[in-house]
């Protein structure tokens, strides 16, 4: 009888999840940041929910949450980039030392997520096409684009930016952070491709394996390239929100934020190695890595004691991750 209840309750279970539309990952993640909230709500309940402090985690997410997204289609067809933080620099100068110079926002703008969009280009030609690690290839991109950053910035903040600019990553749209309205626009936008065109498909196809999508006709250069690009292009955009959330360019202004975004989206389910990834699942990834930041701030704790806090979260998430696949016991049966 006893038995029965318990078979009866691992049904229930799955079903449950599925018409949730989470996997049972993703529920574990929904769980530790219920865990989170709740907890940060009882040590600091007139701060933590305030209307400041929520305003600022939208505005945070947002902005992790664009970089993310394009990291994630890197991770997805099987490579990353660590020099989205770079691109973040890149686009924020650029469009600061053109909108300085009296060329109209919009068109600072595009010119911005465009370098953005060839940094992402050329790091998916490398790879792709000439056979250039991605480690390699984007740590070189990285230090490219710092230095050229701080060239074009002449090695200076820059300020003075246009008002106007505001809109973009420090006002508020229909009484939303505008951080949140733009991830949530950029969010549907990558989901429509990765889910509804044929370019998802193969960018998971070419994840999930490389020579079995080149040997069914899959051009793979070609979608490799277009997951680096749109990664570039992303990274851009998330650069030119923080530049208008702070009203101040710098080349150094990304740093860290490969990190946090390679972070969001593992914790968040995205496999490293790729072929796997949602996301919701970068949602919440985003959103615990933002609660955890927010709480421990206002908890007062060491910056860099919260980077610390980061990067073991990061490594429990792969752990579990691989003992999730099985890739431990993958691993104990060949060592025995």
């Amino acid at each position: 009888m006893a038995s029965n209840t318990k078979m009866e309750g691992d049904m229930k279970a799955p079903s449950l999840v599925k018409r949730l539309g989470i996997s049972s990952a993703e529920l574990q993640i929904l769980g530790a940041l219920v865990a989170l909230v709740i907890l940060f709500s009882l040590m600091f309940p007139q701060s933590f929910f305030s209307h400041i402090t929520l305003t600022n985690m939208l505005r945070v997410a947002g902005i992790l949450m664009v970089v993310s997204i394009g990291q994630s289609f890197a991770l997805i067809v099987g490579g990353f980039d660590i020099s989205v933080g770079a691109t973040m620099g890149i686009a924020s100068v650029t469009a600061a030392t053109l909108m300085l110079a009296g060329v109209p926002i919009p068109m600072a703008i595009v010119a911005a997520i465009a370098a953005g969009s060839l940094i992402g280009f050329i790091n998916g030609l490398g790879i792709a096409l000439m056979g250039v690690t991605p480690f390699v290839m984007t740590l070189g991109m990285l230090t490219f684009g710092r230095g050229l950053a701080d060239l074009i910035a002449g090695g200076s903040s820059l300020t003075g930016l246009p008002s106007a600019f505001a809109l973009f990553g420090r006002s508020l749209w229909w009484g939303v952070p505008s951080a949140a309205c733009i991830a949530a626009i950029v969010a549907f936008f990558a989901w429509f491709i990765l889910q509804r065109t044929r370019a998802g498909l193969y960018i998971y196809a070419i994840g999930g394996s490389h020579e079995t999508s080149r040997v069914a006709g899959v051009f793979t250069v070609r979608y490799h390239i277009l997951a680096y690009t749109i990664c570039g292009a992303l990274a851009a955009v998330s650069g030119l929100m923080l530049t208008s959330r702070i009203s101040v360019a710098q080349g150094s202004l990304g740093t860290g934020y490969e990190l946090f975004a390679v972070a969001a989206a593992v914790i968040g389910g995205v496999r490293i190695g790729g072929g796997v990834g949602r996301l919701i699942g970068v949602f919440l990834g985003v959103s615990l890595i933002t609660v955890l930041n927010t709480g421990l701030d206002i908890a007062g704790v060491n910056p860099f004691i919260q980077q610390m806090v980061t990067g073991a979260v990061l490594v429990v998430a792969v752990i579990v991750a691989n003992a999730r696949s099985g890739s431990f016991r993958r691993l104990f049966r060949q060592k025995t």
